[in-house]
């Protein structure tokens, strides 16, 4: 009888002690804070294929590739190359803790709050928070550590190098990750940003799925907040008024708001949706339509403050929603690229 020992041997093992930068909502089946691996193996899945993506002709060509190295239920799927543990290093009780008070930002399109609105609110959404009964979900508190630890084939190490480098510049994990939230930190040193694939903003809308970094004739496309902070809410509340005035304008700065009624669909909606009290009466749409913020809104702890950030990861909106309209697209995009090179600064990975 042969033994295949090949999985036994030729792995190296990382470990990466982690520290939360802002409330960490990693829910379970209960929507309730539970440090599992499972969502970790999925954050490494996503930056994998937004590191590799661009390899690939076809989804069927990314998914084959991101199987054999992750693994698959499917028959033909393989077993996974990389085994992903979690473990505390402090208590990591969940809380349900009010957030802490930040002042209220401006928000021209709150008529029923004199125009101001919570920025943590905001960037939470009623999924996490309501306006009178506070947090809903429980979560980990700032602060807290964890250690993540991978055993990856030698085969693919540098591959999953690469996907950590991503992690640690842009990478957070559980609902709202895309506004900030559950953003987190190691310390290990990944230093192969050479390796990293950086494609023209306009190429990238050749598929309707994050496949790469994207760049313009500015640079990256990668935005800092002018200001560093002492507190991470304040970091949050930064990027909170950067976020409305994307959407909403700001005529301080002269930049126009993304339209929320005209068009079809509207520009607004191409930032994510569904948009509160702006449903789409398109196929696809309607109350049932769910599409992702090719932004991330991403706080990282830097010299003892805390910066924010902001990542446009270019590609094109569903094609199962918003057909036919690629440069439509390019420009609403060329729009909001604007308006953040007003609001904050451009930065290098």
């Amino acid at each position: 009888m042969s033994i295949n020992i090949a999985r036994f041997y030729k792995q190296e093992r990382m470990e990466f002690d982690c520290e939360i930068i802002t409330p960490m909502f990693l829910g379970n089946s209960n929507q309730e804070a539970e440090l599992r691996a499972a969502p970790f193996k999925g954050l490494l899945r996503y930056w994998w294929r937004v590191a590799e993506g661009y390899r690939y002709d076809t989804p069927a060509a990314l998914l084959k590739a991101e199987n054999a190295i992750f693994g698959s239920a499917d028959e033909d799927g393989g077993k996974s190359q990389v085994k992903v543990e979690v473990s505390p290093l402090t208590d990591m009780v969940a809380k349900k803790d009010p957030l802490p008070t930040v002042a209220e930002v401006d928000h021209p399109e709150c008529e029923r709050t004199r125009q101001r609105t919570n920025p943590l609110n905001y960037l939470a959404g009623m999924g996490l928070i309501h306006y009178k009964n506070g947090i809903l979900h429980s979560y980990f508190k700032p602060g807290e550590k964890f250690k993540l630890c991978l055993t990856v084939s030698d085969e693919k190490r540098e591959s999953i190098q690469l996907v950590l480098e991503l992690i640690k510049k842009f990478g957070a994990i559980g609902s709202r990750s895309r506004n900030g939230w559950g953003c987190f930190s190691f310390a290990n040193s990944i230093n192969i940003s050479d390796s990293l694939f950086i494609k023209s903003f306009q190429n990238a809308f050749d598929r309707d799925y994050p496949h790469c970094l994207g760049k313009d004739n500015e640079g990256l496309l990668l935005w800092k907040t002018k200001n560093s902070r002492e507190k991470w809410e304040l970091c949050m509340r930064d990027l909170a008024e950067i976020y409305i005035s994307i959407r909403a304008g700001n005529a301080n700065l002269n930049i126009q708001r993304l339209d929320v009624i005209n068009g079809s669909p509207p520009e607004r909606h191409l930032l994510g949706y569904p948009v509160t009290n702006h449903s789409v009466n398109l196929p696809n749409w309607g109350n049932q339509g769910r599409h992702g913020s090719a932004l991330r809104l991403i706080v990282r702890k830097e010299d003892g403050n805390y910066h924010g950030y902001i990542l446009h990861l270019p590609h094109l909106f569903s094609t199962a929603m918003w057909q036919n309209d690629k440069n439509r697209q390019i420009e609403i995009w060329k729009k909001v690229h604007g308006s953040l090179d007003k609001l904050c600064q451009r930065a290098t990975i």
